[in-house]
């Protein structure tokens, strides 16, 4: 389908924020410039709130050392990892982790103050890419609300039953994520159609050899949990773009098959019928919006990925005791 249709009616005429939420905006030139942008901000989500349910909002920063800021946040929860931009492929400009508040999941925007400083005058030529931007993370607070609100107990607190398992919905919540956020968010301002296309493109090209080099590397460092997770972690990203790419055409409502850069390139190629799967997946996926009644619609991602390590050359079985067993021909 090329709509996802939720069990309850998604747009409202009243805000679902409050006219004043946590706000933190650093960096500008001034305190006035910064109190202005941040009004100036508050405004714009309200209003998108009125279309998305932004009633899970932790909070907006808005920062020039966005890298930083990313490290400050309070998660709410003990991690291993500090978030930290996207690298390689894409340029990280904006996120929107969960955090954990008072036992409950919510989100927490942050962005890039450069790149969403444009929202100040309109005649700007990078207003549309600013307006879209802070769409597509106000679309995330909808989208992991929705989520959560199906299967509470799930993001951030499930403990998964070994390492495949977790590697499994790292791509499953990233790829689901990517694909309903551009597909809400592609209405609002200037979509980055081409951005996706390109970055998928790129992804495609690599992927290989991407996982090649970390097979060789694997040869000399022999460590299996770190080869598991990288690889899971490289095809996952393929995936995670084919999303971005496929939520944001169905956004606009066009199909891959009206692009002749991603036709040309999925053309006989060895990855077309898992973005082909894909797509299909995250439409039944979105079918349901917000109604589902079990994790099996997810599933069908999982299982994506795995036969994409399998199709790596890792073929991941289970021991009779349960322990994972890697085998690298």
């Amino acid at each position: 389908m090329n709509d996802m249709q939720a069990c309850e009616t998604p747009a409202q005429p009243a805000k679902t924020v409050p006219d004043s939420f946590p706000l933190t905006v650093r960096g500008f030139d001034s305190e006035s410039h910064a109190m202005e942008f941040g009004q100036l901000l508050v405004a714009y989500v309200g209003e998108f709130s009125r279309y998305m349910n932004l009633s899970q909002l932790d909070g907006v920063t808005v920062a020039y050392d966005y890298a930083q800021a990313l490290l400050d946040l309070e998660r709410g929860y003990a991690s291993s990892q500090g978030l930290a931009p996207s690298a390689g492929d894409t340029v990280g400009i904006a996120m929107t982790p969960s955090v954990i508040r008072a036992g409950q999941v919510k989100s927490h925007i942050v962005v890039h103050a450069g790149y969403i400083q444009p929202l100040e005058n309109s005649d700007d030529e990078n207003y549309g890419f600013a307006v879209h931007t802070l769409a597509h993370e106000c679309a995330h607070v909808e989208v992991t609300h929705r989520f959560n609100t199906s299967f509470p107990g799930v993001l951030l607190q499930r403990s998964y039953s070994d390492l495949q398992e977790n590697f499994r919905w790292q791509t499953i919540l990233a790829c689901w994520d990517e694909y309903a956020a551009t597909f809400i968010s592609a209405k609002y301002g200037t979509p980055n159609t081409v951005g996706y296309e390109d970055t998928f493109i790129s992804a495609l090209e690599t992927a290989r050899s991407r996982v090649s080099d970390l097979i060789r590397a694997y040869r000399l460092h022999g460590d299996v949990v770190r080869i598991l997770q990288e690889v899971y972690g490289a095809m996952g990203n393929v995936l995670k773009f084919s999303a971005y790419h496929l939520g944001n055409l169905a956004g606009i409502d066009i199909t891959w098959t009206d692009m002749p850069r991603t036709t040309a390139a999925l053309n006989g190629h060895w990855f077309r019928s898992y973005f082909v799967r894909l797509d299909e997946a995250c439409r039944t996926i979105g079918s349901s919006y917000g109604c589902w009644v079990d994790e099996s619609a997810f599933g069908v991602i999982g299982d994506l990925v795995d036969e994409l390590v399998a199709d790596a050359g890792l073929y991941v079985t289970k021991n009779v005791d349960g322990a994972l067993y890697v085998d690298i021909p």
